[in-house]
């Protein structure tokens, strides 16, 4: 039995680099929530009134939660070191207290219920953002920048110095494929992109990152070039970062 295959043919790779092109434009970028903060201090966030919100800790893991259990359901996640929590009451706008201990630190934290979808709040604890160019960036190299930012994607790792967003938008491309933006990393002059890509086709289809590079993509990788039917895989691009950004 003959399997077909779906090659990225020319006009599929201009569509595709359409996509990536535009998926800023599209619509605003929602930040993914990273709070800064040292031993004692509360620092205030947001909460989904009605989905839950998940919260963990940069390069570290949540111990213990305390609170008054009557305003919140709190669900731990033991295995990663995190938590998921929301308003007991889906109307309520009254701030919620929080007291979360990790390995290093008790941190307070304020949360602000507010009708949004589900959220993630990540607190990195006693580090100071930057705002200059990324260690990253700062690496020397052209090729080590790339390298070292694209290990720091592949590890879903958050730079102290570099702002994170989670947009978590799906991309119109063609019939057969879904491209969802997941992740950026912004330094002060260049942007990491983590998308999914899905084959929802019948045939497999076959990626070549040679096609996917246009003006101003300075690195693609992609984990998985071939696809089956129902598949997916992680594509990464590294491009400048643009003066409206």
């Amino acid at each position: 039995m003959t399997r077909s295959k779906s090659k990225l043919s020319p006009s599929f790779a201009w569509l595709l680099l359409l996509a990536l092109a535009t998926s800023l434009a599209t619509q605003p970028a929602q930040a993914l929530q990273v709070v800064d903060a040292r031993d004692g201090e509360t620092v205030l966030a947001k909460v989904s009134r009605k989905e839950v919100t998940r919260i963990s800790v940069d390069r570290g893991r949540i111990r213990k939660v305390t609170g008054n259990a009557g305003e919140f359901v709190l669900e731990k996640d033991d295995e990663k070191g995190q938590v998921f929590i929301r308003p007991l009451s889906p109307d309520s706008s009254k701030p919620i207290n929080l007291f979360v201990s990790t390995e290093r630190s008790t941190i307070g934290l304020l949360l602000q219920p507010v009708d949004t979808p589900s959220d993630a709040i990540v607190i990195r604890e006693a580090r100071d953002a930057a705002t200059g160019p990324a260690r990253i960036e700062r690496s020397g190299r052209h090729v080590r920048t790339m390298k070292n930012l694209l290990l720091a994607m592949a590890e879903d790792a958050l730079p102290d110095d570099m702002e994170v967003r989670e947009p978590g938008r799906e991309l119109t491309l063609w019939s057969g494929a879904r491209l969802t933006l997941q992740r950026q990393w912004l330094g002060a002059g260049v942007v990491g992109e983590k998308y999914q890509l899905v084959n929802t086709g019948a045939s497999t289809l076959d990626l070549a990152e040679r096609d996917l590079f246009k003006r101003g993509v300075m690195a693609v990788s992609v984990e998985q070039a071939a696809l089956r039917p129902g598949e997916a895989t992680q594509l990464f691009v590294i491009r400048e970062r643009r003066a409206d950004e």
